[in-house]
This record gives structure tokens, sequence and C-alpha cells, in this order.
């Protein structure tokens, strides 16, 4: 027999997987159940790969800057920085080659530079103004030397063996979950597995307000589509950017794999034309030399009100979220299943992600 508290992380993407990571470092015994095939099967599977602290603020083109709004933005740029610590110390842990530093957003003027470069640097975050370089494709542009990037796909997929290895349970397939709490504590069901558990965290992004309604907590999230079409890379790539592109005006971004190009983003995008389209202007010299793309992914983003993500205890006891992250998912998950686990098994008392359902 063990003491050790037995929890059940319900999602297998990128924030459950660091989420169990996490908590298994700290003693706990890890049950991960998701309703899909196998790791990263969702809004982790075609992200753009960016690791942007830099880019906290909503990304909703409709978004007022209220106080609470650069409130929210300023935590998630904290925990932003921490949880890129995080990432980069894992990635080098699993062999993952280390990438070029900082990512690039396009600007629609010098003036609109130079507004987001104050507005950045107020929230705590470096920024560098370019003007006509060819990193930027001649264009108005903000270079964020402190954000990184990395595959988030294949960083997940590394972390459920490096999981597993460690003892820790994978249940998949399992769209026919079923969760109940009770005095004595929580039983979970699918179709071919029972649990009893001491504590239940739900992290499974897009799906999570629909498990949180079963037991009568609502979930206060938009669901905002995003898109991406990769590319397989022609021989020569010199001229290439080596950190990823974002595009302001669409909110997408541009990123050159070692193996691929990949357009991704948007906000409410469900198809990648038209971001393909825009990149094309942006950038022909490259669109030019690609032939078709040779997939095309969409999926929703879980997204608050402010922005910020919910990474917080529930009303009911030992019920746990971490979800919310929208655009933010790749680079808040390390810090997010570090904070969680501190709260679960640790008792850190942190207010500023919290879900008051």
């Amino acid at each position: 027999m063990t003491d050790a508290p037995h929890i059940i992380v319900i999602g297998a993407g990128l924030m459950g997987l660091c989420t169990a990571d996490e908590l298994t470092q700290r003693g706990a015994r890890v049950t991960v159940i998701d309703g899909r095939s196998g790791p990263c099967e969702g809004t982790s599977f075609s992200n753009s790969g960016m690791i942007h602290p830099s880019q906290a603020c909503s990304w909703d083109p409709d978004a007022r800057q209220t106080q609470a709004a650069l409130d929210a933005a300023r935590v998630s740029v904290t925990l932003g920085k921490r949880s890129k610590t995080l990432l980069l110390e894992k990635m080098k842990q699993f062999g993952m080659a280390e990438r070029d530093a900082g990512c690039i957003q396009l600007q629609p003027s010098l003036k609109a530079a130079r507004a987001m470069q104050a507005s950045q640097n107020d929230l705590g975050v470096r920024t560098d103004v370019m003007m006509g370089m060819a990193e930027s494709f001649g264009r108005p542009a903000c270079f964020f030397p402190e954000d990184s990037s990395g595959d988030a796909q294949a960083f997940g997929c590394a972390l459920e063996k490096n999981l597993a290895a460690r003892a820790v349970r994978f249940i998949y397939d399992a769209e026919d979950l079923d969760l109940r709490c009770s005095d004595e504590g929580f039983a979970v069901r699918t179709s071919a597995h029972q649990f009893r558990c001491d504590h239940v965290v739900v992290a499974a992004g897009a799906g999570s307000p629909q498990i949180l309604v079963k037991l009568g907590l609502r979930l206060n999230l938009e669901l905002i589509s995003g898109a991406a079409a990769d590319f397989a890379l022609p021989t020569d790539v010199s001229d290439f950017p080596s950190c990823p592109i974002m595009d302001r005006e669409t909110r997408s971004a541009l990123t050159i794999f070692a193996d691929r190009l990949r357009v991704s983003g948007g906000w409410n995008v469900t198809d990648p034309t038209a971001l393909i389209a825009r990149w094309t202007v942006i950038a022909p010299h490259i669109f030019e030399r690609l032939d078709a793309p040779q997939s095309i992914w969409t999926s929703q983003r879980p997204v608050s009100p402010v922005g910020r993500p919910y990474i917080s205890a529930t009303s009911i006891s030992n019920l746990w979220v971490n979800t919310g992250h929208g655009h933010m998912g790749w680079t808040l998950c390390a810090g997010s299943g570090e904070l969680l686990a501190e709260m679960i098994l640790e008792e850190r008392q942190d207010g500023r992600f919290a879900f008051a359902g």
C-alpha cells in the first residue's frame, strides 16, 4: 500500500501532460485520461511553436485595454517567463534541438511598432523595433528577444513517453467518461475502466466546459477556432526566417520546423486559405517555391474573458481546473502545471488565476 494520493488528470494535451509531470515529481500517483487515441491530438497537435511571453495580451481584435485586461496580461507574462525556463530545461533533457531565440511580430506601421514597444515594456517584456530588415520581410516589426520556440507536439509525445516510464498510466479513447463526486471522493468511469481517486484535474482544453457542466459548474470560456497548414520545405531554405514570424493583422504565424513550414493561427478561422493568401503577399519569395499544403488542420482554443487562464480549485473539494489558455497554451503549459501541482500537494495559495465556480 502507498499513502501517495491518486490524482486523475483529464486531458493528454500539453496542459494535462505538464500537470501530470509536476504531480509525479511531487510523489503523486497519476492517471491521465483522454477521449482521443493519443497525446497532443487536440489544439497541441498543429501548434505554431512559439513560446512567447510577449503575447500575453488577448488576441481578440475587439478586446478593450481595460485595467482588468492589463492585470491579466501582467500575471500571464510572469507565468510565461517561468514556464519558458521550465520548457527549455525539459526540451534539453529530451534532446530536442535548440532553436534561435526570439519571435518577430509584423506591425501595420512604424507608429504601431513604437506603440507596441511602449506597451510591452510596460508589461516587463523586452521589445526592439525593426524597420526595413530582411528578417521581417522589409516591414515594420517588433522583435521579442526573450521569446523562444519549439515543436509543441514533439515535446508532448516525448513527455508522455517519459511519464509512462515513471509509472503514469494513460487511458485513451475514453469518449464515454463519467465523473462523479461524493463524500468518499471521486468515481471516474469509462466503458473499460473504473477508478476512485483523491483529486481530479480537468485540463481538457476546449472540452473542459462540457466535463464541468455535468457537475453543475459553468466555466466561462469562449471556443475560438484556429487553423494551420503544413508545407514541405524546398531544398534551399537559406533565406527563410530562423525564428517564428507573427502577423499582427491576422493573428497568425509563419514557423520553420526541421522538416516543414507551417502557417497557423487566426481568430475564429476554420480554414487556413485566407492565412496562406496573406502570407503569400507578405513573403512571395518563399511561397512561390512551395507546393500545395501537405496537411491542413483546424481546432478550437479555450479563451477566458480577459485572456487569463483558470489554474485553481473549484467549489467542489479536490476538483481542480487548468484550462482557458487560448493562444498561450504552449507558452504557459509547464508553468501552469507547476503552479497547480504546488496548490494541490503543497497547499500553495495563489488567486491570480482563480476560477469562481
